[in-house]
């Protein structure tokens, strides 16, 4: 239907949470209908953001450094912990503004159907 280089793109936005087929042909064709810089930028943040994304020594919260902003801050309570599965739950904890603690981030959940144990976590 489409070239092999649109219909690739496509399949590989589609890929992505959340994204059905229709979405993803949207995103294609608003992607090429655009400026090629801004594909360029959108290409080069997303390889960026793989080449320099690491987990956090401490919590393995996502950071581009050793330790996260997080750990790293001071002011943060050292003694509250708040447990969660996956860096995207720390983001929904900060945006209610008032939790001062740390977190630990699992990388996922128990799982004993898809033999995901304990020791498969963090």
């Amino acid at each position: 239907m489409y070239a092999d280089s649109i219909e690739n793109l496509v399949t590989e936005l589609s890929k992505l949470p959340g994204i059905g087929a229709k979405t993803a042909q949207r995103l294609a064709f608003y992607i090429l209908k655009g400026p090629e810089s801004e594909a360029k930028k959108l290409a080069s943040a997303i390889v960026k953001a793989k080449e320099l994304m690491r987990f956090c020594k401490v919590c393995y919260n996502i950071t581009d450094k050793e330790t996260c902003d997080i750990c790293a801050d001071s002011r943060r309570d050292d003694i509250t912990l708040i447990i969660v599965e996956e860096p995207k739950d720390i983001v929904s904890i900060e945006k209610i503004g008032d939790y001062r603690g740390k977190y630990h981030v699992l990388q996922g959940a128990i799982s004993p159907i898809d033999g995901v144990g304990p020791e498969e976590l963090r």
